[in-house]
């Protein structure tokens, strides 16, 4: 059974006293498996370890004591930046509680993670421990409906979340939760490739697109219902065989009249009677 989730009011509270700082060494740091940031470009990490060179590390990680020494909760790129500059500690906030939620919460407020990547980790806190929606807004300090929106993306295509996470990060978190949205794979796709053409926001290509088949849309909406009809009486009269005895003169007409306006919508010269 999952763990639901208790009040929020305060995670980095470590029983009633503030959490410690530390200096510990970086090659001693056990990482976390389950960290929420998945993507480090390399030109963010190189700015950041350069920032850090020239001006300090401004906010420590977050870590926990476990068994062996201490746990990464949060702070995967300050950490990493360390590493690539050769420093041999870095300092730590050593805090308690929950450290899927410790670590969400902190890239949260540091606005540290990207749309997917939060998507991804609200997904795994609700198939570990089993949150609501509810729950997990006030985590994050979310509205329930902003939760829904970035869990759908989770929904995207394959492409689009790999595209996304290698080369448009530039676009916003509302239009790929516009596309998400989108039940048509190839309709998603389609407006996807607008979108890293330049082409605007998912509202304006889908504007245009509709715009160019609007007289084709307005021809098989009405084919279509008129096949989802036929389909029904069809369907109610079973077998025509088992009815022909029993068609009428008049009935016969109108049965001939209804197959030459199909043989018109086929294409097809209309039968003579």
């Amino acid at each position: 059974m999952p763990t639901l989730a208790p009040d929020h009011a305060d995670l980095f509270d470590d029983a009633g006293k503030p959490p410690r700082l530390l200096e510990l060494e970086v090659a001693a740091i056990i990482r976390r498996p389950n960290s929420p940031r998945r993507h480090f470009d390399a030109d963010e990490m190189q700015g950041l370890a350069d920032s850090i060179a020239h001006y300090g590390m401004k906010q420590p990680i977050l870590v926990q004591g476990t068994v062996g020494g201490y746990r990464l909760v949060a702070g995967e790129r300050r950490l990493r930046a360390h590493e690539m500059l050769g420093l041999a500690t870095i300092y730590a906030l050593v805090t308690s509680g929950n450290p899927d939620e410790l670590a969400l919460v902190e890239n949260v407020q540091r606005v540290d993670l990207d749309a997917l990547e939060l998507a991804e980790a609200l997904a795994r806190l609700i198939e570990r421990y089993g949150y609501t929606q509810e729950q997990l807004g006030r985590i994050i300090g979310k509205s329930q409906s902003n939760v829904s929106h970035t869990l759908r993306l989770n929904s995207l295509p394959e492409t689009i979340k790999h595209e996304y996470a290698a080369a448009h990060h530039d676009v916003s978190r509302s239009t790929l939760i516009e596309i998400a949205w989108i039940k048509d794979l190839e309709e998603q796709m389609a407006l996807w490739e607008q979108v890293k053409a330049g082409d605007g926001t998912v509202q304006a290509a889908r504007s245009r697109k509709d715009a160019a088949k609007e007289p084709a849309l307005r021809t098989m909406s009405a084919v279509g219902r008129f096949l989802d009809a036929l389909r029904r009486a069809t369907a109610r009269l079973g077998d025509p065989r088992e009815h022909r005895a029993y068609v009428d003169d008049m009935q016969r007409q109108e049965l001939l009249r209804l197959r030459r306006r199909i043989d018109l919508l086929l294409g097809e010269d209309p039968l003579v009677d």
